[in-house]
């Protein structure tokens, strides 16, 4: 690794090793992830560091699989995005085309989640967006509260929630019961299994009659729906009095199985507000930090994180 790099592991030793890993199985990315680290504050590094901790124990003996199913995770997505520089609309509209040709791929779903599990570290706009998270929801969120999360994937938010909003409980929601046990085994590597409950559970068909949550986080999971409006109606009565929504929703991010295509922050809002929720703050993280007016001319990927309220 150059001077750059070294400097990073001496002073961020797990965010180091993750970086490691992935130049050892694909030296030819180091401009890449150089470029990822340079907008980064040293708040900002303290948070991937502490986020790759986390990544690295949930690797566990196959970080350096894992790294393969990185390189080919970005392999996979530089396909997308030659597909929607020619077509201007991501590859799939419907679940079920999603479904067919990818959800249902047990190897491909498989490399896939392994490959988006470093993303949170390596790629600045998802590193940010965490970084928000915690700093942002630090202030709002009520200590010893409720959190559900749909679609919770590798369980990272909840255990930030656990670990470091102090929340009480964590209720993870899915359609399928192997992600959930995937979130469930998450937990367990990071000791905040204890405090945490999974159901199989649409959204689109929840109904009032739980308690209900002091937070609800939707992360990369709007743009996979077919009807993302009526899923935030159905889960608005589910929002406590003075709860928060926590959304992570990507624009011109073409991946395999998006399917919602927004194009600029006020998109993004006009999709909360439709749903019956008040925007109260948002993060824009932009592919390599550069400036939002370029990322939207160039039509590169931005992440739009959104702390809202029922309106």
């Amino acid at each position: 690794m150059g001077t750059s790099f070294a400097t990073v592991a001496e002073r961020y030793p797990a965010l180091g090793r993750l970086l490691q890993a992935v130049l050892d199985v694909w030296p030819e990315h180091e401009g890449f992830l150089a470029k990822s680290l340079e907008p980064r504050t040293d708040t900002v590094l303290q948070t991937s560091d502490y986020m790759a901790a986390a990544v690295l124990e949930l690797a566990g003996d196959n970080v350096r699989e894992h790294a393969l199913n990185y390189r080919w995770l970005c392999d996979q997505i530089r396909e997308e995005e030659l597909n929607f520089a020619r077509t201007d609309r991501y590859r799939y509209s419907t679940f079920a085309e999603t479904n067919a040709n990818v959800y249902s791929d047990a190897d491909f779903m498989h490399r896939y989640m392994h490959g988006l599990l470093y993303s949170h570290v390596l790629w600045f706009m998802h590193a940010s967006s965490l970084h928000f998270f915690i700093q942002r929801l630090a202030a709002r969120v009520k200590a010893g509260g409720r959190v559900l999360e749909v679609g919770s994937g590798h369980g990272l938010l909840l255990f930030l929630c656990l670990r470091d909003l102090g929340m009480a409980e964590a209720v993870a929601w899915d359609l399928s019961q192997v992600s959930l046990d995937q979130t469930k085994e998450a937990l367990s590597r990071l000791g905040s299994l204890d405090r945490a409950r999974f159901a199989v559970q649409d959204m689109h068909k929840a109904e009032p009659g739980e308690q209900p949550f002091d937070l609800i986080i939707l992360s990369h999971l709007l743009e996979h729906l077919e009807d993302p409006v009526d899923a935030l109606v159905r889960l608005k009565p589910l929002v406590a009095k003075r709860g928060l929504l926590f959304v992570n929703v990507p624009l011109n991010a073409p991946m395999p199985d998006h399917l919602v295509l927004l194009q600029s922050p006020q998109e993004a809002e006009k999709l909360l507000v439709d749903g019956g929720f008040r925007v109260l703050e948002m993060g824009s993280h932009t592919t390599q930090g550069v400036s939002l007016s370029r990322a939207l001319k160039q039509r590169t990927a931005v992440t739009c994180s959104i702390i809202a309220e029922p309106a």
